[in-house]
């Protein structure tokens, strides 16, 4: 997260995340949109504690290369799906495994088995693994 100043001079906390459900990533792929799913499960502390610290980070490196990052929460306990759409989103995007962040381009999954990057490093290696899949 970025800190910025607003309109009246103080300051606001800016995500670069999209925090969207199941249905505007499906949105986007029949669009044919290039972007990345960041999938969490409230539950998680590699979603929550570990990864939280980064994300954001990777989504301003994606951000310069023009992609948006998307983040969808599945599951707020473990092994219950918010719903079904939720659970279909995740076997077609691998399955259980969380986080997981893949990779749509042109409205394709195209990489999709990065599950537990999660440290500022391994979330850098991703966005320049990204950035040279989506240049292709």
């Amino acid at each position: 997260m970025r800190i910025e100043l607003n309109s009246n001079g103080s300051t606001q906390v800016v995500s670069t995340l999209q925090f969207v459900e199941p249905v505007e990533v499906h949105r986007r792929m029949a669009a044919g949109d290039t972007f990345v799913v960041n999938v969490v499960a409230a539950w998680c502390p590699d979603c929550t504690e570990r990864q939280s610290k980064y994300i954001d980070g990777f989504g301003q490196a994606m951000k310069r290369h023009g992609v948006d990052v998307l983040q969808v929460t599945v599951q707020l306990q473990k092994g219950d799906f918010i719903s079904a759409e939720h659970e279909q989103m995740m076997a077609q995007f691998g399955g259980p495994g969380y986080p997981r962040t893949v990779l749509i381009k042109r409205g394709d999954v195209v990489d999709q088995d990065n599950v537990e990057v999660i440290t500022e490093d391994t979330l850098s290696a991703l966005a320049a693994r990204f950035a040279q899949i989506i240049a292709l």
